[in-house]
């Protein structure tokens, strides 16, 4: 039994590795997407969130927060606003003290920070 020319076997070599490429990249960078989003959104809810515990002020955290929501489509990103909706709550609630929210948002921010 002949194998055939060496260049034959490069050929195939190479065409099994264009299709492999062609087929599992477009996943890679949805999934590298779908990090780099969840990672800016995260940013963004830290910076907001320290603005509105220095602020005592919760309209435009609750406005992304709305906006962000609606958008979701992803089981991490349901995750991360169920936290951000939770230092909301924190920082509109009257009855805990400036010390207890601060701790308590640190905590969110260090979740935040991952």
């Amino acid at each position: 039994m002949e194998i055939g020319p060496l260049s034959e076997w490069v050929t195939a070599i190479a065409e099994i590795a264009a299709v492999c490429v062609a087929l599992f990249l477009p996943y890679f960078e949805k999934v590298r997407e779908k990090r780099k989003n969840n990672r800016n959104m995260k940013l963004i809810f830290k910076k907001l969130i320290e603005g509105s515990l220095r602020d005592n002020n919760t309209k435009s955290l609750e406005s992304y927060f709305k906006i962000a929501y609606l958008a979701s489509d992803d089981e991490n990103d349901q995750q991360l606003l169920s936290v951000v909706r939770h230092a909301i709550e924190i920082i509109k609630d009257d009855k805990m003290s400036s010390s207890q929210k601060n701790d308590a948002i640190q905590e969110i921010l260090a979740f935040l920070s991952e």
